[in-house]
């Protein structure tokens, strides 16, 4: 649920932003930030093409990143490592890194620029093994992102291509899914916990605040839904708009890992002001999306959620509304009835309480990982899969109290 105009626009973060936790500014909200660096010949460069980099998530042919948590992987020898970042590289984007499992960093990078991320002066100025590590990056804003330019490392040490893990999640979904106003936007999101909670999963998030569901119906009628943008590489944002205009570039679903497993959050923007789609007409597009992603990808089991909605008080209680709760029920009943066995309900109602939503209608941290905490529960009781989580799941979520007889 997205409340600004018809236009998706972008928001610039930096490391002066303030994270308030409990009232008060969070100590340190931003450990990790990296300097720029200028490369000479005491270094090994690899350009953004090289097969060495695992991309993940959705990256244009230009290697722009787009839509919700996109990274990259390196295998790397020595000590030392540094990312360079392209002209169209929004200024200040806000990037999570880490080595291996271990919690997340941060830093804020801008265009035409190199940066170490490890090595002397760094956070991981002392590696905490020998051998190769395997470094990952995450860009943490859904509105901005980077281009990555090349990748370098020791004049005398080398990058390879990390392993890839077997299986992988397709995540689909508007605001909510995203992590718009979570601490750290989609690094804070279910959708992110989810897939760390997994662990041993690829994993990609086609999420955008305002994205509808429905093609060419909502704001006016002048908008392309999910449908549409699935097969899309860039999201359906301003600075994608600036770019490319109304022909983005094309995304071939079927060219890498396919999914094996999709799950979809949609409703909140076609249900809301101006939009208000008729109920008959988002179970309609509903139907097309699932139809699309199982002809490209008919191994894959779907889930589709139902879409909270808000909290009214009534007496001395607040009860919760569902979205499309028939039309999405109804949904299931249709493929059911085609003997779809694949097709999931996943039911949210019930999770959240209504001091798990913020001011602006979307959940808060803690609402964001009960989601998740939720799903994964039901993903390994109804599919059977293990969870194998890696490292941190939400950063700054370490809350305790010492204090006795109080």
């Amino acid at each position: 649920m997205w409340s600004a105009g018809v236009l998706l626009t972008s928001f610039l973060v930096s490391v002066s932003a303030t994270i308030m936790q409990n009232g008060q500014p969070r100590d340190d909200p931003y450990p990790g930030q990296v300097s720029a660096i200028d490369l000479d010949s005491s270094w090994r460069s690899y350009d953004a093409d090289a097969p060495e980099i695992a991309y993940k998530g959705r990256w244009d042919s230009k290697h722009i990143s787009w839509w919700s948590a996109p990274g990259l992987k390196v295998q790397f020898s020595g000590s030392k490592l540094a990312l360079s970042f392209g002209e169209h590289t929004s200024e200040g984007t806000l990037v999570a890194y880490r080595i291996g499992t271990l919690d997340w960093l941060f830093s804020n990078v801008t265009a035409d620029a190199t940066y170490q991320f490890i090595g002397p002066g760094t956070s991981y100025e002392e590696l905490p093994t020998d051998g190769d590590h395997v470094f990952e990056m995450r860009v943490t804003n859904w509105g901005i992102g980077v281009q990555i330019a090349g990748a370098s490392v020791d004049v005398d040490d080398h990058l390879t291509k990390p392993p890839q893990f077997e299986k992988k999640v397709e995540i689909i979904g508007g605001s909510l899914t995203g992590g718009q106003y979570a601490s750290y936007e989609t690094i804070s999101s279910w959708s992110f916990i989810y897939a760390q909670g997994l662990g041993n999963v690829e994993f990609g998030i086609t999420a955008y605040p305002g994205a509808c569901l429905v093609d060419m119906q909502c704001y006016g009628g002048g908008t392309h839904g999910t449908i549409w943008y699935w097969h899309q590489a860039s999201d359906p944002g301003s600075r994608a708009h600036g770019m490319y205009g109304g022909e983005p570039e094309e995304w071939d679903v079927s060219a890498e890992q396919p999914a094996d497993l999709v799950i979809i959050q949609m409703g909140g923007n076609d249900h809301r002001h101006p939009n208000e789609i008729p109920g008959d007409n988002f179970m309609q597009g509903y139907i097309d999306v699932i139809e699309n992603i199982h002809h490209h990808w008919p191994d894959a089991e779907i889930v589709i959620m139902t879409q909270w909605g808000s909290w009214t008080q009534e007496g001395s209680e607040y009860v919760q509304s569902v979205i499309y709760e028939e039309e999405i029920q109804r949904i299931y009943e249709h493929f059911k009835d085609r003997k779809w066995r694949f097709l999931h309900l996943f039911h949210t109602d019930g999770i959240l309480g209504h001091n798990d939503i913020n001011p602006m209608n979307h959940p808060t941290d803690v609402g964001h990982i009960k989601i998740a905490s939720h799903l994964l529960q039901w993903t390994n009781l109804v599919l059977g899969w293990e969870l194998r989580p890696r490292g941190e799941m939400q950063h700054g979520t370490l809350y305790w109290n010492n204090m006795e007889n109080y």
